[in-house]
């Protein structure tokens, strides 16, 4: 079990026993919650600025990557690139083994939440007002839809390729991820942050600042 805490370390424990395997340290509180690699490598962001890589089982340090600004968790493609947000309103995606930058994508605003990755490697993330979709290979923006209020939730994807995220507009969205077209929206009575979860049968479930948990078909 790996977890990042305000101490500025990232823990290790045995997740049979709670006993602690390791700990690093890097410059500052870690929000981020680690992503791990089909590789062996395990990453994180810190509050530092940084982007690390870490051998999951001895804490080794493989690489860093220095960005400027928050890290929100990363998240990992199916060919082990690295996709990550900051609040300096880019998105990255870095070389999982070597931590090489691949490309960036300038946004309108600071991300709070990690990215999403469709089946066909469509990156998909909120910052600002605004969903974007883009290249997963090149970063290059395939559309983008704008929203009442800030996004600070992930998006889910289902199985159809339908994403669905909330917005500080109060609403949550259902968009075609290949076109951002809008096919329906629910209105509920708060903020939307939580990022949604699509269950087994193709239930949407989502809280919101109302004090309420939606299911929705």
């Amino acid at each position: 079990v790996y977890i990042g805490s305000d101490d500025s370390r990232i823990y290790a424990f045995g997740g049979a026993s709670g006993s602690k395997k390791w700990e690093y340290k890097t410059g500052n509180i870690v929000r981020s919650s680690p992503a791990i690699g089909s590789n062996g490598i395990l990453y994180v962001g810190s509050q530092d600025g940084n982007l690390y890589a870490l051998n999951e089982q001895t804490s080794a340090k493989i690489w860093e990557y220095p960005i400027a600004g928050g890290v929100t968790s990363p998240s990992i493609g199916v060919d082990g690139t690295v996709y990550v947000g900051s609040s300096d309103k880019k998105v990255y995606a870095l070389d999982g083994k070597t931590g090489d930058k691949k490309w960036e994508f300038l946004t309108t605003g600071d991300m709070r939440f990690s990215p999403s990755i469709g089946t066909d490697g469509t990156v998909y993330v909120g910052a600002d007002v605004y969903v974007y979709a883009l290249n997963g290979m090149t970063g290059g923006k395939q559309w983008k839809f704008k929203t009442g209020g800030t996004v600070f939730s992930s998006p889910a994807i289902g199985d159809d390729g339908v994403i669905y995220f909330g917005s500080r507009d109060k609403k949550v969205y259902a968009l075609d991820g290949k076109t951002g077209e809008k096919k329906w929206e629910f209105e509920t009575s708060g903020n939307v942050d939580a990022s949604p979860a699509i269950g087994s049968d193709g239930t949407l479930y989502v809280g919101s600042w109302d004090n309420k948990l939606y299911a929705l078909k």
